[in-house]
C-alpha cells in the first residue's frame, strides 16, 4: 500500500508598509501594501500550477488573510482563518522599530539577541508560547487533511518556529531561518516524519 503523505506549503504574507519600515507588527492588524499585493497575486498563479489544494488556511490578521484570499480564489476554496497562526505578540513594542527601542529596551534587546526565547516582550508573549500555539493549529490543521494537499499562510516568527519544531532547532538559534515576504516552504509529513522540499523560496516573485 501506498504511503500516505501530507503535503503542505506553508506561506509568509506578502509586504506590507510596515515590514519596508521595519516596525514591530505582531498582532498589529496591518495591510499589505502595493507590492504586497503584487506578491501574493504571483504566489496563488504559481501555486495553481503546481495542482489542486484541499484547502487554504490563514492567521486571521488581515496582512495574512489578504495573501490567502488569491491563493483560494484560484482554487475555488474558501479561506479558513484561525487566530493561533497569528505573528509573535509584541504587546509595548508593536509598530517601533529599532532605532526607537534601542533608548527605551536595551537590556530586553540584547537578551533578545542572545537568548531570544527567554525574552517575554513586555504585554506580550515569548518565542515558546507562539510555538506552542502555532504548533498545535498546525498538528490539528495536518490532522483534518491526512493524505491532502494544503496551504497555509502565517507570518515570519509564527512560520519560523513551525519549521523549528519540525527541524528540531533550539528556539535560540531561530535566525538560522530566514523568511521572506511571501516566501514559500514546501514539505511532506508521513508516518516516517517530516521531510522539507523548500525554504523560503520566492523565484516565484521575479
Amino acid at each position: 500500500m501506498p504511503e500516505m503523505k501530507t503535503r503542505i506549503f506553508l506561506i509568509r504574507h506578502g509586504e506590507t508598509l510596515w515590514n519596508r519600515e521595519q516596525r514591530c507588527q505582531g498582532f498589529s492588524d496591518i495591510a499589505l501594501s502595493e507590492k504586497g499585493l503584487e506578491q501574493a497575486d504571483r504566489l496563488a498563479k504559481y501555486l495553481d500550477r503546481t495542482g489542486k489544494l484541499s484547502a487554504v488556511y490563514s492567521s486571521d490578521l488581515i496582512r495574512a488573510k489578504k495573501t490567502a484570499e488569491p491563493i483560494a480564489k484560484k482554487q475555488n476554496l474558501e479561506v479558513q482563518t484561525d487566530p493561533r497562526l497569528r505573528e509573535l505578540n509584541q504587546g509595548e513594542l508593536e509598530g517601533k522599530n529599532i532605532s526607537s527601542m534601542l533608548g527605551k529596551y536595551p537590556e530586553l534587546l540584547e537578551k533578545w539577541a542572545k537568548t531570544p526565547k527567554e525574552v517575554i516582550m513586555p504585554g506580550g508573549e515569548s518565542l515558546p508560547q507562539l510555538q506552542a500555539r502555532a504548533w498545535t493549529a498546525f498538528s490539528e490543521i495536518v490532522e483534518r487533511h491526512l493524505g491532502e494537499t494544503l496551504a497555509i499562510v502565517g507570518h515570519n516568527l509564527c512560520n519560523i518556529t513551525i519549521l523549528s519544531k519540525i527541524l528540531e532547532l533550539d528556539l535560540n538559534n531561530f535566525r538560522r531561518l530566514k523568511q521572506f515576504s511571501a516566501s514559500l516552504n514546501e514539505f511532506e509529513i508521513s508516518p516516517q516524519g517530516s521531510v522539507i522540499l523548500r525554504l523560503n523560496d520566492t523565484h516565484f516573485l521575479d
